[in-house]
């Protein structure tokens, strides 16, 4: 055949295509592409079989699978494989087997680059049996349809995200009427039940609230924001962006409450300033403990002293010590709860007393419990629960419901400079109606940690970053 026209042939079955390409092609057509595919039905259901086959004859390309068809006429058993592999990469010497005697002889050619091997196509009843002999080789086809499915998933990852940037527009551009009918969004932003009841939105408040959702926060919170301001600014403020987005920021920051100082003076009880961080493994405890007595020491002049119960995690005592022996504070390492207590009777000469405690799995009981006997013997003016930012908000939420038990009065959130999104903050917030006491935006000792901030929050969470 003199034709370089590359062609298609579909069939149900591999063996009835390749009899498609041998009849229009000739037996030495080059066979570029195979797949298969299910057509027809109900949502995939009574969908059929269909064997693709692109092929062109021999002299349309250097490369692809050159198909030698020979054929005889034999039986097949019932109930004999309806299908067997059509196409195989040969990798060993040329093999032929005679359909007389049976007998094999082998070969292979000084330099030989095609190395076909027969394979048995398929067998139906009294339908001949079809033989390929098959080179491989690159071809360039390959490379074009790899590049051609990359596009197209490109371009479906693409749609799929304006389905759904168009599916939480419209849930939040609905405008309800008589009984405030309920949207159900698809969207990642969407609340647990899923159920947004938004009326309304101008340009500017509409972007400020789709700015809340991919921050991470809550649903519930971003429209309850989104609803305050709407209330609370006039038909001329509610379109213009600066406006909003400062009365969106206001409502945000409220969400957020800090402490806003950090404690100097003695209690009223006579014992040192006790301060005890608790948390989940992994938060950075032992490194904003250190944090905290060089700004005490360093910053305030206080006399400080260090106790740490965390002898589980290897080298945290030895990191603690390092940290003691650099700005000169005394540590005492303790591993019962009777030893707490007599090492905070113990510094009695110093001003400041910081406890660093073990990290806890929120899922173990036994050892939160064990670390609540240690707080009951130190009884902290302060209990920290420190949390990294870079945990999903799930994390968080459980972690923070598992140390309730122990009776935190603060947040302490860690890792700020490593997280993608900060939403779930005030998601933190308003589930432990805690305030936030300090952040910490690095591992360098004693810089990287400072007073946490209501309006410096909201605008890290509004604009996706730390906000200096």
């Amino acid at each position: 055949m003199a034709s370089s026209e590359l062609r298609t042939f579909r069939a149900p079955t591999m063996a009835a295509a390749l009899a498609e390409v041998k009849k229009a092609l000739g037996g030495d057509a080059v066979i570029l592409h195979t797949r298969s595919h299910k057509v027809g039905g109900v949502m995939g259901v009574g969908a059929k079989q269909l064997v693709e086959i692109t092929a062109s004859a021999p002299k349309a390309t250097a490369g692809g699978l050159q198909v030698r068809v020979a054929s005889r006429t034999a039986r097949a058993s019932v109930g004999a494989t309806t299908e067997t592999r059509a196409v195989r990469a040969a990798a060993t010497p040329t093999r032929t087997v005679s359909a007389a005697t049976g007998a094999r002889t082998a070969e292979q050619a000084p330099r030989q680059i095609e190395r076909p091997i027969e394979r048995p196509v398929e067998r139906v009843g009294e339908r001949p049996i079809e033989r390929l002999a098959v080179r491989t080789a690159m071809s360039p086809e390959t490379t074009r349809d790899r590049i051609i499915l990359e596009d197209e998933l490109a371009s479906i990852k693409k749609l799929v995200g304006q389905v759904l940037q168009c599916s939480r527009q419209t849930a939040a551009h609905v405008s309800y009427s008589g009984g405030r009918s309920e949207v159900r969004s698809g969207a990642s932003s969407a609340s647990a039940a899923g159920v947004l009841s938004l009326g309304p939105m101008t340009e500017p408040l509409f972007a400020n609230y789709m700015r809340l959702c991919d921050a991470g926060v809550p649903a519930e919170l971003a429209e309850e924001i989104a609803s305050d301001v709407r209330g609370a600014l006039t038909s001329s403020q509610i379109g213009d962006a600066a406006v909003v987005r400062s009365a969106v920021l206001t409502r945000l920051a409220s969400m957020m409450p800090v402490v806003g100082s950090m404690a100097t003076g003695a209690p009223e009880d006579g014992r040192p300033l006790t301060i005890a961080l608790v948390g989940p493994t992994g938060v950075g405890k032992t490194t904003t403990l250190a944090k905290l007595a060089a700004l005490y020491k360093l910053r305030y002049g206080k006399r400080v002293g260090l106790i740490t119960s965390d002898t589980y995690r290897i080298a945290a005592v030895d990191q603690l010590k390092t940290y003691a022996s650099i700005i000169d504070v005394p540590l005492s390492v303790v591993m019962t709860a009777e030893e707490m207590a007599r090492a905070c009777r113990e510094m009695v000469g110093c001003e400041v007393v910081l406890i660093d405690t073990a990290g806890r799995s929120q899922h173990d009981a036994t050892r939160l419990d064990e670390l609540r006997s240690f707080l009951e013997a130190c009884v902290p003016h302060q209990t920290h629960l420190a949390l990294a930012v870079t945990a999903a908000d799930t994390v968080m939420y459980r972690a923070a419901d598992r140390f309730g038990a122990m009776s935190p009065d603060r947040i302490l959130l860690t890792k700020l400079d490593e997280a993608v999104n900060f939403g779930a903050v005030a998601g933190l917030c308003r589930r432990t109606g805690l305030p936030v006491s300090f952040v910490t935006l690095g591992q360098e000792v004693p810089d990287q940690i400072e007073l946490a901030k209501s309006e410096k929050l909201a605008r890290t969470v509004l604009d996706g970053e730390v906000v200096a």
